[in-house]
């Protein structure tokens, strides 16, 4: 998958995550994870295991043009149970995990790496260990992390979203400028089950698109996903070749990731297909397709087919 190409000074939208019981399972661990330190301070990299359909999930906003960041807490740290070694040891484990190949329209291609940006905040007031014994503005529900990320990554954190399992991640999130509305609890306390359910959520909301996509996931022999203008007066594929294109490329991408089409038609504002996998992978299949025939659409006449004015 090619790299997305920016204009000069526009600012990308991002997914920040929580780490522990977002991406990989915490609570749950057995209790060998906890030997020599609290419970909860995940700090060996052998305990590293991702909750169920992550790798599903950041692989489809990573399709549809998010860039992803990890913003954690690792009060740990300051209480003495590791170093920043273990800390950075665990992110690498579940690095590998996520980049691992496999997975059809869930792989990115090229050797991309699927987390943008790992943070982490290793301070704590009650910790023992200095310079982390204090609070500190990168620990949650400070957004020190979040506004870091803005600033190096070339961020934009009122287009973005937040994700994670305490409310304390929320309001970091909203402490750095995401909308209170671009903010998602998941888990038992939360709004949403888990990241899948997250994500879903996401990829269907119309005005972070670029080109509305519709989902009727109960059709049968697969997912019913259409990938349509959100301007009425705009007619992307009035013109055949592009049309034609449009069509070509789905095909390609199915191709390319052993998703089966079992119906594909096109008009002049729509593409609409249905493809045997479930809501997430129909989301993360038009994500693509709107990515590659976005980039085709700007190298043959200047501006994007699907966007209309969106800054991503």
């Amino acid at each position: 998958m090619e790299t997305i190409t920016y204009a000069l000074g526009m600012k990308r939208a991002a997914v920040f995550l929580d780490r522990d019981d977002t991406i990989n399972v915490n609570a749950a661990l057995p209790e060998g994870a906890w030997e020599g330190v609290k419970w909860g301070d995940l700090l060996k990299p052998e305990f590293a295991v991702l909750m169920p359909g992550v790798k599903e999930a950041l692989v489809a906003l990573k399709q549809a043009g998010f860039v992803l960041v990890v913003i954690t807490n690792q009060g740990g740290l300051a209480r003495g149970g590791g170093t920043t070694r273990d800390v950075e040891a665990v992110n690498d484990a579940l690095r590998d995990k996520l980049n691992e190949g496999g997975g059809g329209v869930f792989t990115l291609g090229g050797g991309e790496q699927l987390i943008d940006g790992w943070y982490y905040a290793p301070h704590h007031a009650e910790g023992c260990v200095e310079p982390y014994d204090a609070d500190h503005d990168w620990r949650k529900p400070h957004g020190g992390m979040i506004r870091a990320a803005c600033a190096e990554l070339g961020l934009d954190a009122s287009k973005s979203w937040m994700i994670g399992d305490k409310q304390r991640d929320l309001d970091a999130g909203m402490d750095a400028g995401v909308p209170e509305g671009h903010t998602i609890q998941i888990g038992a306390d939360g709004t949403h089950v888990d990241l899948m359910a997250a994500a879903e959520e996401i990829l269907t909301e119309p005005e972070g698109s670029g080109g509305e996509v519709d989902v009727h996931p109960k059709i049968v022999p697969g997912t019913r996903v259409v990938l349509k203008s959100t301007d009425e007066a705009f007619v992307p594929m009035a013109d055949l070749r592009t049309r034609e294109m449009v069509e070509a490329v789905a095909r390609g991408i199915a191709e390319r990731t052993g998703v089966v089409i079992h119906e594909l038609s096109c008009d002049e504002k729509k593409i609409e297909v249905v493809i045997g996998v479930h809501r997430l992978g129909a989301l993360a299949f038009m994500a693509q397709l709107r990515r590659d025939t976005n980039r085709w659409h700007e190298r043959q006449f200047g501006t994007a087919l699907w966007s209309m004015g969106k800054d991503w």
